[in-house]
């Protein structure tokens, strides 16, 4: 059963400091030897990953108990997941080779899935003081350090065809494959 828009804006409102306190206790880390580690899969891991994770999961269970929670960083698998009709899905530190070169450009990033389709999301930029979310289609905001709220305006036209966002430090093989597949497809490396 879907949450209905209201729910979803309780939820985002009841995890708003809970992504702040994530996203700056990773920030307050940056500053810090940043001792790396790498991932099963290769990618790499810091303390900055590891406690914005433990803040975002405790938090998630003590508010949503009866809301399955899946991590980036735990080693949960996703199909054990796959029953439930709501899925509280966290990614602690987006850009976390960003993060280890010192860069502003990473994230901590909520979102809720709700029959296998994203629903509600909310993204904090710590470094810039910069958090987004949304509770639905059209229904975009961003929120300011002061508490201040402003509408995201909907594009006036849809794009003819895809534009995507590239991260420097993922510009491989498999991504230039899949711009290729999109063609016509606009991108900005950043």
């Amino acid at each position: 059963m879907k949450m209905n828009l209201s729910s979803r804006r309780q939820l985002v409102e009841a995890l708003i400091p809970v992504i702040r306190k994530a996203g700056d206790a990773a920030l307050a880390l940056q500053d810090d030897d940043v001792a790396v580690r790498a991932k099963q899969d290769g990618s790499p891991v810091t303390f900055a990953d590891l406690a914005s994770n433990d803040i975002l999961r405790a938090a998630c269970l003590a508010l949503f108990p009866a809301m399955p929670v899946v991590s980036e960083e735990d080693s949960l698998v996703f199909e054990a997941r796959k029953d439930s009709d709501a899925v509280l899905v966290i990614d602690p530190l987006d850009g976390t080779k960003e993060f280890i070169k010192g860069r502003d450009e990473f994230a901590v990033n909520i979102a809720l899935v709700e029959d296998g389709h994203a629903s509600t999301g909310l993204i904090y930029a710590p470094a810039r003081d910069r958090l987004f979310f949304s509770c639905g289609a059209g229904l975009a905001f961003e929120q300011t350090a002061g508490g201040r709220r402003r509408s995201l305006r909907r594009l006036s036209a849809p794009r003819r065809h895809p534009f995507a966002l590239v991260s420097r430090s993922h510009l491989d093989l498999r991504t230039e494959a899949l711009l290729a597949a999109l063609q016509p497809c606009d991108f900005e490396e950043r």
